[in-house]
């Protein structure tokens, strides 16, 4: 019963946190969390127009293409993007209440996790309209996605918070690499188009198996799991790094704060 009642309370204050963050986001805007939707959409556009338009990319159903790897991307760098001010944002509260700072982060990602889930929709419509259709892998494919890229994230975003509570440049800094992470992830482009010197760099790049997987699954109802299972086994190295830098920083970050 004790751990029934802790459990509850835990679920209950990651929900608050999670409408917290919503709540936050999307005050005083007229189309509210449609935004989630409507943000990677027109990145989509502008990306159709530049690589389908005027680079001309030989791609059949270029939309489909992109989106069904910008949705599952969009969560990953806003999630972390968000996160590292996760800490500094919430000063008055860390400092009022004691609770499991690392909720915080947990309460970003999942808020991101729920845009994603808004937007499965728009790609189970292009899937019918690509005459492909969903199948049931799908129930059995997704969640398993869900998770091991909620794991990566979570390793990464509790590093990059609790390293920003310390050097405020950090959030700086993550701007810029995710930047470059975007455009070194096949999500714009196949891995077919990369010259085979260059293919070391998306071997060592945790998200290429993780944004392969997502494409594959949504467009040819197939799944990557020799890719996803490699992804996992980085996801949780990076998890237990995580975990280790922020248990032995947020000792002193009532201080640094």
């Amino acid at each position: 019963m004790a751990f029934s009642h802790n459990f509850q309370r835990r679920l209950d204050l990651i929900i608050l946190l999670t409408q917290k963050e919503f709540a936050l986001k999307y005050k005083r805007t007229f189309l509210g969390i449609f935004w989630s939707i409507l943000n990677p959409i027109l990145l989509a556009v502008v990306f159709f127009a530049a690589f389908k338009v005027f680079m001309r990319f030989q791609i059949n159903n270029y939309t489909f293409f992109l989106l069904s790897a910008l949705f599952p991307w969009s969560w990953f760098s806003s999630s972390i993007l968000i996160s590292a001010r996760s800490m500094v944002d919430n000063i008055s509260l860390i400092k009022k209440v004691i609770f499991p700072r690392h909720y915080l982060v947990v309460s970003v990602i999942i808020a991101q996790l729920v845009h994603l889930v808004f937007a499965i929709p728009i790609l189970l419509f292009f899937s019918y309209k690509d005459g492909t259709g969903p199948s049931m892998l799908w129930f059995v494919a997704i969640p398993i996605l869900i998770g091991v890229q909620f794991i990566f994230t979570l390793g990464l975003c509790l590093m990059v918070s609790i390293l920003n509570t310390y050097f405020r440049d950090i959030e700086y800094l993550v701007s810029v690499v995710m930047n470059l992470l975007f455009w070194m992830t096949p999500i714009t482009y196949p891995i077919s188009s990369i010259p085979p010197q260059f293919h070391f760099l998306l071997v060592i790049n945790p998200l290429t198996g993780l944004m392969s997987a997502w494409r594959d699954l949504f467009q040819n109802n197939h799944f990557l799991w020799k890719e996803t299972s490699i992804s996992a086994v980085m996801a949780f190295l990076f998890l237990g790094a995580g975990i280790v830098v922020f248990k032995k920083m947020e000792r002193r970050m009532d201080e640094v704060l």
